[in-house]
């Protein structure tokens, strides 16, 4: 008779858009790829919102937000189908910077007389630029397929070499710590931010195409569409 394997089963995820290692100890991902989950937690992986994985016989940490539990073949069936708005970078106008992340920095912008955030990806001087098209490419995709009112949307993507960036909707209120720390807001208003916050969570958790699961949920991430 067979010993009995108590061994927890493999937590598999699947990469929902490209991601480029920025360090020997990140894992890159190529959209559709199986991920085994190895930790969730940050202590191990040094940073909110990172995991460790591995993918083949490479051991590293990467983005959580940017894989899903969902079935692989229909992540790849969904995500392919979309096709984002093309933004020619000519009929952009870059501001101030207003913000810098992983993706790379944002700025203020104009596009066709509207005040968009222009997201720039980050670009180092050893990587293919093919590469960081496609990742850009996939997630405009992602962006594009979330449809919702307490969702930054998507306006369009520019993939003019080297000239690579999302055009996002502009929240004109800023983040909402610096608005938090401001002032004090009255009970009301923040119990109805609350909620869109909710709203949001739960549009990405269960109604979005693709699962998604947030993961670095904070006041720096939630963004004021209008000023208060």
């Amino acid at each position: 008779m067979a010993a009995a394997d108590d061994r927890p089963p493999l937590a598999l995820f699947t990469a929902v858009y490209d991601y480029i290692a920025q360090g020997e100890d990140e894992l890159s991902l190529r959209r559709g790829e199986i991920v085994e989950v190895l930790s969730k937690d940050a202590n191990i992986s040094g940073d909110e919102g990172w995991w460790t994985g591995k993918i083949g016989d490479r051991v590293g940490i990467f983005p959580a937000s940017y894989v899903t539990e969902d079935d692989p073949l229909a992540v790849s069936s969904v995500i392919g189908d979309v096709d984002p708005p093309r933004v020619s970078f000519s009929e952009l106008k870059l501001e101030e910077v207003i913000g810098v992340g992983g993706f790379g920095k944002v700025y203020r912008g104009y596009w066709n007389d509207e005040v968009v955030a222009v997201k720039a990806a980050r670009q180092d001087a050893n990587e293919d630029i093919e590469v960081i098209k496609e990742s850009v490419l996939q997630e405009a995709k992602l962006f594009w397929m979330l449809q919702h009112d307490n969702i930054v949307s998507l306006k369009g993507v520019c993939l003019e070499e080297p000239n690579l960036c999302l055009v996002m909707e502009y929240a004109r209120g800023g983040p909402l710590n610096r608005v938090l720390s401001g002032r004090k807001i009255r009970p009301g208003i923040l119990v109805d931010w609350a909620i869109q916050v909710a709203r949001g969570m739960a549009y990405l958790h269960v109604d979005a195409p693709i699962s998604l699961i947030h993961r670095d949920l904070k006041s720096s991430n939630g963004m004021i569409l209008t000023h208060h």
